[in-house]
Order: structure tokens, then sequence, then C-alpha cells
């Protein structure tokens, strides 16, 4: 196999790391902005030097974001070669597209670094569902918000610090709002839904709340209440094939196997109706995790592994997150406005925390998006009883 590598960012020269150690898989191309010494040959900043080389079959796609990730993964299909990424968010927009083109052109996609890093959770997924219905999807699947929260909850200290410390470590973007808004979690559960249920659902239509308002104060009202929070990616198939998805801070049980998900780790549980609930844990993201991930999509696809990560789902999944409901954790300065089973008391800034009644995922984000007009500094979790 020879492949044409578009990045050498982090996971980028990770796999190159990795390759270096085989015979079976050559590098060729690296595209690449800035050069690197001893990799000078190898480098380029023409993509149609890639994409017109008729020696290389595989492109790997690691330079992330939409753009011109979208645009250099079309071509690659159009050209006849496969594409292994690990980019959640250009692919989880464009997930008919690139299936279907893949399809049609008799190459193949692999995206299973996309979800869970190291985690083998897609390629299980696939395999789980070829042999029974699957009804659910949970669990933490962003490393920097777990490591944010987790931090804060264990010594005690506030979001800006964690989060700066976070990004000198490396483990957080110097923008980043994709982890702390929710972004890459609801790309993960978006993909994650669409293989699990065969229909696309579509980030969109994922209700998401990030970790960004936490502070002090709420996490004093969690310990009082016996429980952790954790910023945790959902999806359950209905009883009436629709799907309710979404993103939000949950408050799990002090001894739920969540809470004990320490610092950048990752845990996802699939549920079917035959095997039940089955966790899968590990390095959710990173340098070796995730290129290990990568590595193991060349691998199939060099070893003629059938192409199980490259379904073409049934259309677009009815998405109706009005069916789940549970309680909620409230802290603002407005009224609620919705009817509370208990006032925690005060939260610092004026503000108060309740625990709702019982409500749905959609009514309380809607709910939150209100109240913000007033209070841009409101936070809301759910509640696992």
């Amino acid at each position: 196999m020879i492949i044409g590598l578009l990045g050498l960012g982090t996971i980028g020269s990770g796999i190159y790391e990795h390759l270096l150690k085989r015979d079976d898989i050559r590098v060729k191309r690296i595209l690449e902005l800035l050069r690197h010494p001893g990799l000078e040959h190898l480098e380029t900043s023409d993509y149609n030097e890639i994409l017109n080389d008729p020696e290389i079959d595989t492109v790997v796609e690691l330079i992330g974001g939409m753009e011109p990730a979208h645009t250099f993964t079309i071509q690659a299909l159009k050209a006849g070669k496969n594409v292994v990424s690990a980019n959640k968010l250009m692919f989880s927009h464009h997930m008919e597209e690139i299936l279907t083109l893949a399809r049609e052109m008799g190459v193949q996609y692999r995206y299973d670094a996309s979800v869970g890093g190291s985690i083998p959770f897609l390629h299980n997924l696939m395999r789980h569902r070829s042999a029974d219905r699957l009804v659910g999807i949970s669990g933490i699947v962003n490393g920097t918000t777990n490591l944010i929260l987790d931090v804060m909850q264990t010594e005690g200290r506030g979001f800006g610090d964690v989060l700066a410390e976070a990004q000198k470590q490396g483990y957080a973007e110097a923008n980043p709002s994709a982890d702390v808004d929710g972004i890459d979690a609801e790309c993960k559960i978006a993909i994650a839904s669409t293989v699990a249920y065969q229909r696309y659902v579509r980030p969109e239509d994922v209700d998401t709340e990030g970790i960004r308002n936490i502070n002090a104060g709420d996490i004093i009202h969690f310990k009082q209440q016996g429980k952790v929070c954790r910023l945790l990616a959902n999806s359950v198939l209905n009883g009436n094939g629709s799907v309710c998805a979404w993103v939000e801070p949950t408050l799990v049980a002090a001894d739920s196997t969540e809470a004990a998900v320490h610092m950048n780790n990752n845990t996802i549980s699939v549920t079917g109706e035959y095997f039940g609930v089955q966790t899968f844990q590990g390095q959710g993201a990173g340098k070796d995790p995730t290129a290990f991930a990568v590595e193991l999509g060349l691998r199939d696809i060099l070893e003629g592994v059938p192409a199980r990560m490259n379904p073409i789902p049934s259309g677009y999944a009815s998405v109706d997150n009005r069916i789940v409901r549970h309680r909620y954790y409230l802290r603002t300065k407005a009224h609620p406005g919705v009817p509370v089973e208990e006032k925690l008391g005060p939260c610092g800034d004026k503000a108060s925390a309740y625990i709702t009644e019982s409500m749905t995922v959609r009514d309380m984000h809607d709910l939150a998006k209100a109240l913000r007009e007033s209070d841009p500094g409101l936070f809301f979790a759910g509640i696992r009883d």
C-alpha cells in the first residue's frame, strides 16, 4: 500500500512514525505547509501531486476541520483512492455524500478513528448491528472535557485555571470551543447513531450543551447530592422508530462507571435487545491512540477486510427529543419558569440552584436558550437516577 498523508500535526506525525516500522505500507507524499528537517523529499504543498499520482492508492486525511478536508476527500474518492480519516466534524456533516461516493467508486472510506480514538467502538458497533437491534448509546466521548470536570471535582480548582493547564499540556486547543461547548461530542454521537440505527443522524438535530459555564458552586451542590458530573453523549432508538440524540453535562452516581473514568479517558456503552449493555473504555484521543486507530483502518484495507464501515443507511432518522425525559439540575439568576422539585439555595452571583421535575430533553434545552437571554451564564445538567 502506498499512501499520501494529509497533515503532519499531532496525529499525522503519529501515524507517520507508526508506519516507519512497517514494510507493507509506505508514505510517498505528505501534504504539509511547514517543512520538517529530513522529510523535505516527501513533503509538498500541492495536493495535486498526491491526487494525480497513480502509485498512491490511499489518502490519509488528518488535517481536520471542514475545509479543505471535505474537498480533498471528495477529490480523492473520485480519483479512485481509498480514504482513511479521523475527522469527525467534516464526516458527520457529509456522511451521505461520502459513503455514497465511496460505494459508487468501489473504494473505501474508513472512519473508525473518528469516535473513541483507540477504543474499537465503531468497528464493534457495526458487527453488533449485524446480529442485533441496537437501541441505545451513551458515554464519555471527549477526553478534554472529562479531564476538566475530573480535576475540578477532585482538586477543587476553577474552570478557567484547569482549562489553561489543559491547553498548556496539549489536551485542549487554543480555541477550546469544539470541546467545552460539546460540538466534538455532538459530531461523534451523530456518527455513532448513524452506524447503530442505519439512519443518518444530522449533528444539527442533536440537542447539545457543553460545560463552559460550570462553576465551583455547582460542584458543591453536586457533592451534596452524592453525584459526579460528566459530559455524556447519548442516543436512544425510540419505540416508534424515531431517534432521541443529545449531549449534556450529566449528574451520575458517585459509584457509577462514568464517575470512575478519570482524566482524559473515554467510556462508551451500547445497548442491544439481545446482548444487553456492553461498555468500551480506554484512551479516546491523543497522538498514539488515534494513530493506532488510523493504522487499523489502513490494515483492514490492505488485508481485504470487507468494508463493514461503508454501509449505506436507509434515509434520514426522525429525531424527536421530546420522548426521553429526566430531572435536571438548573442554576440561574432568572426565574426557572418550570416546576421544581427542590430549591437547593444560593449559588453565587445572585443565582440559585434548583432540581426540576422530570422534563423532556428538548424542553430543557429550549428553556435554557430562553433563559440565557437574561442570564447568559446559566448552567444545567441532566440527572441520571
